[in-house]
């Protein structure tokens, strides 16, 4: 049995690191932290190869002393707390005396500091938490710090980063978080010699959207301002035509810190649910201001994540002021708006545009992409003779256009063919086979068909481009742009090809053409969504953009069908691999038999 023995000092102070210093990001995070603690009302950030081998902070705050210098990167040295009691109510970002100590064990760190009583300032130098030098200096009041090689002396950790693209991610990620609950502090980041954001400090945290997010999302945000039971909740929140299909564009603060907690983004979420269509997710930032004695801010070590001592008056807090924000600006539809008045303003079909565009391919350009073999396998056959029999379940309509590739010669069909009666309120068709009666829901079939259609293009590398007149401007958001350079040959698989066009903005010069005739803007707009959501993993992603490309381009709840449309949808509908549910696994067809509509009307007992 091996002895227990007592860890020296440098050993305990790499392993502290390891729970404070979790990434790049994780550093930029503590040391602007300690920035706005110090008061500093304009802070710089500049960050080279994903924070990996250099980050620079500067700030104009009060500085520290000569004699502080050495102690500020001592263990639970700090100028922040006295006492246990003051824990109960902590007002500043950091707190512990843990950063600086830990990120001095695991990089080489510079600091110049200078306060404003002194007429000069200190710099200390320290590599893998030993002090080489420490001496006077010029230097403005304020601090500048600098870091450089990340876990150089602990190659394990260093060996677990991303790429140098992806830390900046974080990085962008973390400095955006850290501007809109600081809208007081002028920020300036710079990534690799770009300036990616700057802005004013004048208190305005619509300013701070602009230049995070751009002119799309703040021309779309409703102002939040309400005094719940417990907490005000401030900030700002989209509309429905800046939902996403995933939680990128959520941000939470409480007490000017950054948190995830569910309780607050699911009664914002939760105030949305009239107006939002399945699978997606408002944009919001919101803003929570409540006494720190009801918040703990101890539960993870990060502080990102808080618990709060009543969750129920949270929940009704933010849900009132989400929901009474939406009902000032009238977002909601009015309930007692007809559904004939919708229907009105959905668009007809153009089927002859639309046949033409899927039939007429010889002038397009392929993708030279590679398929994702393997990908998807063909389904097992799970309905069995009995489940056609029984095919009841409540059908959920969506929206989109029309047309498909006739899949007719593939394979034996597993619905017997069918005879049109007509189209009931737009939405369902419906028809007889030999003894049954038969509702379709147009949507979900359609839905159906095209998913096959489009896994099999993408296996057999049938997504085809076309270049289009005008080329599409995209006005993003600075992490956003970053994940899309990252992933254009990802996109290219998909039919798009983009150009960087300079600040925020990229530029598509092609988009795909065998989807249909869906509003190209909006797709690309869901595919970076799944794209983004960083719960996805690399499979899933494809399937969920395929399931995206479908509902897109399928025939919309309240479309208008001839015959020759009906007639068309159902055979192909007929010859799917599995015909009887949508990709989300909702039913295209139930019907009723012959003997069940007798007893119904009481021909037979």
């Amino acid at each position: 049995m091996s002895n227990i023995k007592v860890l020296d000092e440098k050993t305990i102070n790499k392993i502290a690191a390891g729970e404070v210093v979790e990434r790049p990001a994780s550093i930029i995070k503590e040391l602007v932290e300690n920035s706005i603690d110090s008061g500093a009302d304009e802070i710089i950030v500049e960050v080279n190869n994903g924070g990996i081998t250099y980050i620079k902070v500067c700030d104009n705050g009060c500085g520290i002393e000569y004699d502080d210098l050495d102690k500020a990167f001592l263990r639970h040295a700090t100028s922040k707390i006295r006492t246990e009691d003051d824990l109960n109510t902590i007002a500043t970002l950091g707190f512990r005396g843990e950063a600086l100590a830990s990120i001095a064990a695991v990089s080489k760190v510079e600091m110049i500091s200078k306060t404003k009583e002194n007429d000069i300032g200190a710099k200390i130098i320290i590599e893998g938490g030993k002090i080489l030098s420490k001496e006077y200096c010029g230097s403005p009041t304020g601090t500048i710090i600098t870091v450089q090689d990340v876990f150089f002396n602990t190659p394990a950790r260093l060996k677990f980063l991303k790429s140098q693209r992806s830390e900046g991610m974080y990085i962008t990620e973390t400095m955006q978080n850290l501007a809109m609950s600081h809208t007081d502090v002028s920020f300036k980041y710079r990534l690799n010699d770009k300036l990616i954001f700057a802005t004013r400090g004048d208190g305005d945290l619509k300013s701070v959207l602009l230049s995070i997010y751009g002119k799309e999302i703040v021309n779309n945000v409703i102002r939040l301002d309400y005094s719940g039971s417990i907490a005000a909740i401030k900030g700002y929140i989209g509309s429905s035509s800046i939902a996403k299909g995933s939680r990128s564009g959520q941000s939470v603060f409480v007490n000017r810190r950054y948190v995830k907690n569910k309780v607050v983004a699911a009664a914002a979420e939760a105030a949305y649910k009239s107006m939002l269509t399945i699978n997606k997710y408002p944009f919001f930032v919101i803003e929570m201001f409540l006494n720190p004695e009801l918040v703990d801010v101890n539960v993870h070590p990060s502080k990102s994540e808080v618990k709060f001592q009543d969750d129920n008056a949270v929940f009704k807090d933010v849900f009132n002021g989400v929901k009474n924000a939406l009902l000032s600006e009238k977002v909601i539809p009015d309930i007692k708006e007809s559904k004939s008045e919708i229907i009105k303003d959905i668009p007809k079909i153009n089927y002859e545009q639309q046949k033409m565009i899927f039939h007429d391919t010889e002038k397009i350009k392929e993708s030279t992409e590679k398929p994702y073999r393997d990908l998807y396998e063909k389904e097992d056959n799970i309905y069995d003779e009995k489940n056609k029999e029984v095919l009841q379940k409540e059908v959920l309509v969506e929206n989109n256009k029309f047309d498909s590739q006739n899949l007719t010669n593939q394979k034996e069909p597993k619905i017997e063919p069918l005879s049109i009666i007509g189209q009931m309120h737009f939405t369902y068709i419906v028809a007889e086979g030999e003894n049954d009666l038969y509702i379709i829901d147009q949507h979900a079939a359609h839905e159906r068909i095209y998913y096959e259609k489009y896994v099999n293009d993408y296996n057999n590398s049938k997504i085809y481009s076309q270049n289009v007149a005008i080329p599409i401007i995209m006005n993003l958001s600075i992490s956003e742009k970053q994940l899309i350079l990252e992933s254009i040959d990802f996109f290219s698989r998909f039919g798009y090809q983009i150009e960087d066009f300079g600040g925020n903005s990229i530029s598509i010069r092609a988009v795909p053409v065998i989807y249909g005739n869906p509003n190209y803007k909006e797709l690309f707009n869901e595919i970076l969504s799944i794209l983004n959501n960083k719960e996805n993993q690399r499979i899933n992603v494809i399937d969920r953009i395929i399931f995206t490309l479908s509902c897109k381009s399928a025939v919309k709840s309240g479309d208008k069908l001839n015959y020759k449309e009906m007639h068309e949808l159902i055979e192909n509908l007929r010859y799917c691999e599995n015909p009887f549910t949508c990709p989300h696994g909702r039913p295209t067809i139930i019907k009723m038999t012959l003997n069940e509509l007798e007893k119904r009307f009481k021909r037979i007992q």
